[in-house]
């Protein structure tokens, strides 16, 4: 594709300029008559493959979906062509793989294929994305489906970044006294210990072996063992399949049980809430949020209600078999069963666990702050009492 410069009038008779990507000027004449413009000239200036050399080519994460999703809702609610829309959007991303998987979206429309299909061509966009994307275009209001979108897409951000600045001063703390135990070993207790020859760690009081010798292992060559047979452990091992094995087992954790529950509860609440309110059936809704449960325990508890559901039973009878589910769930489900308002329930179910789970990471990050200063003290106390040990029975040690 190339970039035009183009001059035009409008139907009041007013001058417009600006660029437009096409494929030649021909389909760049076609669409500014679609937009109901008259072309006085038009000019061939950049390449789309030149313009292309300076974005850069990288994963797209959820930031940049959201950003798409939510300026298309703009631009469709300001009255543009879908077609329209996704050619102005895809002009703005500065990622070189969104733009292209974008382009291909416009072609494919342009074709005459659904939105809904051409969407589905492309892996970033989720099965939630899609079918919420094809029930707006089935009911004529694709503003809607791509709001819902952003607004998902948004709660999965917010999500994400909530538990990181949780985490992110534990995280430090612990690094901080790694890199302050690393100086330790690596050059205090080595000088130390070198005041008193090689052949004195016999004389040496029972703390200072055990640190004389950790001291050795540090720098030795069994330090680096471990540390080359880590890398190639997480070299050749899926490490998302490691991630996903250690995250389904640690709900035999008291205290994270129910931490991890309370998260994956809040994420399949939403999900739940975002597709009936998209007007998505609720077998489509539950089985589509289901797959958005990251912890394999949970989401195996939960597949088997699909087809429970499906023949006919009860939904709040069917969630009430699932064991990891909490009473409150069964409860509010069959109030929402019996009113018909399940889109709501499943909001108020979200803001019951969300709040759970950021009550539950506030307790984590206050006790883990005091356990991380009390080992680190207990640490630097051996270290110390040690050291002085080793001063004090400096009579017994031959220099």
């Amino acid at each position: 594709m190339s970039s035009f410069k183009y001059l035009c009038v409008d139907s009041n008779g007013k001058e417009i300029t600006g660029s437009i990507a096409a494929v030649d000027p021909k389909d760049a004449q076609h669409i500014l008559k679609d937009r109901g413009l008259r072309v006085v000239s038009l000019n061939e200036t950049l390449s789309r493959a030149g313009s292309d050399r300076r974005l850069k080519r990288k994963k797209v994460d959820d930031m940049e979906l959201y950003n798409v999703s939510k300026e298309l809702t703009v631009l469709l609610r300001a009255g543009l062509r879908i077609d329209n829309c996704l050619e102005i959007v895809g002009g703005s991303t500065s990622n070189l793989t969104l733009r292209e998987h974008l382009r291909g979206i416009l072609n494919d429309v342009k074709a005459g294929k659904s939105v809904a299909d051409a969407f589905e061509k492309v892996s970033v966009f989720t099965s939630l994305m899609v079918n919420v994307i094809r029930v707006g275009q089935g009911i004529g209001d694709l503003k809607m489906a791509f709001e819902h979108i952003a607004n998902h897409l948004q709660f999965q951000i917010k999500f994400r970044s909530e538990i990181k600045n949780a985490l992110t001063y534990p995280i430090f703390l612990i690094l901080a006294s790694l890199v302050t135990l690393g100086v330790i070993f690596k050059f205090i207790i080595p000088r130390f210990f070198s005041i008193f020859g090689e052949n004195q760690e016999k004389l040496l009081p029972l703390a200072a072996k055990i640190l004389y010798g950790a001291s050795k292992v540090f720098n030795g060559y069994v330090f680096i063992a471990v540390v080359v047979g880590v890398v190639i452990f997480f070299k050749f091992v899926s490490t998302k399949r490691l991630i996903q094995t250690a995250y389904a087992y640690a709900l035999n954790v008291p205290l994270v049980r129910s931490m991890i529950t309370d998260l994956e509860l809040s994420r399949f609440s939403y999900a739940m809430h975002t597709m009936l309110s998209s007007g998505i059936e609720f077998i489509k809704a539950l089985r589509y949020s289901i797959d958005l449960v990251e912890n394999v325990k949970i989401r195996d508890s939960l597949e088997p209600t699909i087809k429970l559901i499906k023949e006919g039973r009860e939904i709040g009878e069917v969630f009430s078999q699932v064991e990891m589910l909490p009473d409150i769930v069964v409860n509010m489900v069959r109030v929402g069963e019996k009113s018909g308002n399940m889109r709501e329930i499943f909001l108020e179910l979200f803001n019951i666990f969300d709040d759970r789970f950021k009550r539950g990471i506030k307790r984590i990050v206050v006790l883990i702050e005091p356990i991380i200063i009390t080992v680190m003290g207990l640490i630097v106390g051996f270290i110390v009492i040690s050291l002085i040990l080793t001063v004090m029975s400096v009579g017994n040690i031959k220099l």
